[in-house]
């Protein structure tokens, strides 16, 4: 629904309805059901609203959803066979769990997002759609947001709107900047005229010796019932590196090698706030969640991550109420010490030591002969975090 005139203050108020500011309400209601009459949930748009996003969600997202007790095949989705990583159209392929029968799945992230809100409503929760956050203000006895339908009080706010969060700027409103930048179109399938195998997902890292410190991507997808290829290009920005080539040449260059010209189809952008150990992730009545805390810098996975923040702030939430401790000293080191903290930790730091080779030479050798290598500590520091995290719960 949209904004009402109905009362307007609430115990908590989660700014931004998409993967980690659902995912926090989602687990709040497992664990303290009776936030759910407590608690607004404020979207600028209405769903199921355009979302820029490549849209792989990895098992870490699924196990997280089925700990919920949610189906995510209950929406359109693609089961990608194997992810290639390559240079120069040569590398390595793998899956996303070492038994696994596809590597990941894509999805829209119109459906998905709506697909959760929706799950939301059902658990009784309120959303007011339409309902831009223009400024937040925080005091000793919460935090006032001023909107473009009015103010809105809580006693704790989450910010989960996104890499350009108004919260964060709130909390910290002076920062390095650490954002990651990325085209992204969607394209009918060419298989006559491509040599990928339609099935499979591709990171081709053929231009991080240009400076473009990232790669060209390929997908699958299904968009408004259709087979789809969503295609791409990131740039992580984890070095200051002045590229030799703007990205939307290199994505051209990288159109015409599969038959397709750029110029035909609509392109979008997207900034993605990339994690930072040293970073803000709360302050006195206020916690970060998702991109407005910062994701994946190596290869700017944001949606199952979004969905581990959510466990993590629906806990603290429920602690903060229980102890009258509205500080949130304990959500950084609580995010620190779980594995996916870790695994984000060690995201930025290969992103770092990886995208500052920029030897075509190396990297081809990286893609071409060290593929084992590389599977192996892919398999063993940056993914599965979300089954080690549970098994510790345990």
């Amino acid at each position: 629904m949209d904004a009402m005139s109905a009362s307007n203050h609430y115990d908590l108020i989660i700014v931004g309805a998409g993967p980690a500011g659902i995912s926090t309400a989602l687990h709040l209601a497992a664990i303290a059901p009776e936030f759910i009459s407590r608690t607004l949930i404020i979207e600028k748009q209405r769903h199921p609203r355009p979302k820029l996003c490549g849209g792989g969600i990895l098992p870490d997202g699924e196990v997280i959803l089925a700990d919920l007790g949610l189906d995510i095949t209950e929406i359109p989705h693609y089961d990608v066979d194997w992810a290639h990583f390559d240079y120069d159209g040569k590398g390595t392929r793998m899956r996303g769990e070492k038994k696994g029968k596809f590597a990941f799945r894509t999805i829209q992230r119109d459906e998905f997002d709506a697909w959760l809100a929706g799950k939301a409503r059902e658990r009784g929760f309120l959303i007011y759609e339409n309902t831009a956050v223009k400024r937040a203000a925080v005091n000793g006895s919460g935090v006032t947001l001023e909107t473009d339908h009015g103010e809105y009080h809580a006693a704790v706010v989450v910010g989960a709107d996104g890499s350009n969060s108004v919260v964060r700027r709130a909390i910290v409103p002076h920062e390095p900047i650490h954002v990651a930048r990325l085209l992204e179109v969607v394209t009918p399938p060419r298989p006559e005229a491509s040599f990928h195998k339609q099935p499979d997902s591709y990171f081709d890292f053929v231009i991080v010796p240009q400076g473009i410190l990232g790669y060209v991507w390929d997908f699958p997808a299904i968009k408004n019932g259709k087979p789809a290829r969503v295609r791409g290009i990131y740039d992580s920005n984890v070095h200051e590196v002045r590229p030799q080539i703007g990205l939307q040449a290199a994505l051209a260059e990288e159109f015409e090698r599969h038959g397709l010209d750029l110029s035909e189809h609509k392109l979008q952008s997207h900034p993605i706030r990339w994690f930072d150990h040293r970073s803000a992730f709360s302050a006195p009545r206020v916690l970060l969640a998702g991109d407005a805390a910062g994701v994946d810098a190596l290869y700017g996975e944001g949606i199952s991550l979004a969905l581990g923040y959510g466990k993590f702030a629906a806990r603290a939430i429920k602690r903060a109420f229980e102890t009258q401790d509205f500080s949130f000293r304990d959500y950084r080191p609580a995010i620190l010490r779980s594995q996916m903290g870790k695994a984000l930790r060690r995201r930025t730091w290969f992103a770092k030591f990886f995208y500052g080779i920029r030897s075509p030479h190396i990297q081809a050798l990286f893609w071409h002969k060290l593929g084992w290598a590389i599977e192996w500590i892919v398999r063993t520091f940056l993914i599965e975090w979300a089954r080690r995290d549970k098994k510790r719960q345990t």
